[in-house]
């Protein structure tokens, strides 16, 4: 067995040596915060300072493949979730009906909760796990090395000593700042895949009111116009963040920040309204968040691996922007795979050979397909902001059949069952809406409707610089048309 050593605490790290632990290795995680959660949610939640992990205030969702890793590898984790307060609502519920139930209905699932909840789960589980500890207030500022013609990572060092291990993992996270240790470790550098979002997002949080257990099911809870767009995240005890997004190029965003502004913004779309009309009570100011990129940053080049004795898990290997919720799934998947395979001689370049193998068949097209996701909303922002008609690659008529898909699936359980396939990483686009059933009953859909074109939800351009110019919330209301087209 193998002792793995583990540098940052955050959800992939805490995740990675509890994992480890359980298939008989020994971890011990390196933490440079010198706190652990363990007061009370809300405190941990709206009263913790964390400038390293500025995405821990902001919306979190598991889908269902997070959820089929803590369900099967941890399932004390996921039950301490469910009594933390954490919510599960399946996606075919969506009907009125839900439809008759098929294989792998069951990982469509979305498991609701602010990121707190995740990670006080993994902290209580890892506290009473014998073969691992967590290091608070101990930061990894350099690595120990064999001699060789190959850099091979033998241990970290910290403030408190020196610390050796088989197995170094860099689960620190897309500010982690691994790259100058390797550097001094006469590393070669790695290859870095970077695409900027060009997407600015403000949040809020509330709180339902005593007896309000739920929120609506309807409208969707996702909508985007042509320069902005509004999201809702449901999430534990009754506690709901509502999102407005829009372009970093806009010049009405700088707005968004003030509170009474951005209730009034987040109202002309149909799920802020819906969600905010429920007399909800805010738990926090705006807080903002751009300078978003989704980066592939494996320990590996041209050549192959950089570097033996070390992995990267998280947003260490691939950060992806949070509108398609997949970051704790693929960094669940990554923890989950370090902790099966470490046993196989985790120090040599074979095993970093073949890390990266399987992140490249593995994580990678997800990332790919997020990119690529981004990159259409961005440039349909980019031209709302511009008033341009914001035609994506592809062609008008691949906007309005990818659009079409998304309409029809609000109809359609087989259409949605598709959808939710893909949303949960269950099942790639590509093959998921090449199947004949799901493009002939796109294409019905289509044929009954000849006139159909994709159109946007939410204020228009005058309306959305009027009220981002006025400090007070003004009485609007949303626009509602008999479909909703999301982001």
């Amino acid at each position: 067995m193998a002792h793995v050593l583990v540098i940052g605490g955050g959800v992939a790290g805490l995740a990675t040596a509890l994992l480890a632990a359980r298939r008989g290795h020994t971890a011990e995680v390196f933490e440079r915060d010198t706190r652990a959660p363990g007061t009370t949610l809300d405190q941990d939640f709206f009263g913790w300072r964390r400038p390293g992990v500025p995405q821990a205030a902001q919306p979190h969702v598991l889908l269902g493949a997070a959820r089929a890793v803590l369900r099967d590898e941890l399932p004390d984790v996921y039950a301490e979730m469910l009594r933390l307060g954490a919510r599960e609502r399946h996606e075919l519920d969506w009907f009125d009906v839900r439809p008759p139930a098929r294989p792998g209905d069951e990982d469509l699932v979305l498991l609701q909760a602010r990121r707190i909840v995740l990670e006080s789960a993994l902290t209580t589980a890892l506290r009473a796990e014998p073969g691992a500890v967590v290091r608070y207030g101990e930061p990894v500022t350099g690595l120990t090395t064999a001699g060789g013609p190959w850099p091979a990572v033998t241990g970290v060092t910290t403030p408190g000593g020196g610390y050796a291990g088989d197995l170094v993992v860099d689960a620190a996270g897309r500010r982690g700042g691994s790259a100058p240790l390797l550097a001094r470790a006469g590393c070669r550098p790695a290859a870095v895949e970077r695409h900027r979002t060009g997407l600015a997002y403000f949040c809020r949080w509330y709180r339902l009111p005593q007896g309000v257990d739920e929120g609506p099911r309807r409208p969707w809870t996702v909508t985007g116009g042509a320069f902005a767009g509004c999201a809702v995240f449901p999430s534990d005890n009754r506690v709901f963040a509502v999102t407005v997004f829009a372009h970093t190029g806009d010049p009405t965003r700088g707005a968004l920040r003030d509170p009474a502004v951005f209730e009034a913004a987040a109202r002309t779309f149909p799920p802020g309204a819906a969600w905010l009309g429920l007399g909800a009570e805010p738990l926090s100011g705006v807080l903002a968040m751009a300078g978003l990129d989704n980066r592939w940053s494996p320990l590996a080049d041209g050549r192959g691996p950089v570097v033996s004795g070390m992995v990267p898990v998280g947003d260490a290997l691939t950060h992806t922007n949070p509108t398609l919720g997949q970051g704790t799934s693929l960094a669940l998947w990554a923890a989950d795979r370090v902790a099966r395979t470490a046993h196989r001689d985790p120090g040599s370049p074979g095993f970093a050979a073949g890390y990266h193998g399987w992140a490249l068949r593995t994580l990678k097209p997800w990332f790919d397909f997020q990119a690529g996701a981004d990159a259409a909303v961005g440039d349909r922002l980019a031209a709302g902001v511009a008033g341009a008609a914001g035609v994506r690659e592809g062609g008008p008529g691949r906007v309005r059949e990818a659009a079409a898909l998304f309409e029809c699936a609000l109809e359609d359980p087989e259409v949605m069952r598709a959808r939710a396939r893909v949303r949960h990483l269950t099942e790639a686009p590509g093959r998921a809406y090449a199947d004949p059933l799901v493009r002939a009953r796109v294409a019905r859909w289509l044929a009954a409707r000849p006139g159909w074109a994709p159109h946007a939800v939410g204020p228009d351009r005058a309306h959305w610089e009027q009220l981002t110019a006025t400090p007070a919330a003004l009485p609007l209301q949303p626009v509602l048309p008999s479909t909703s087209a999301r982001s």
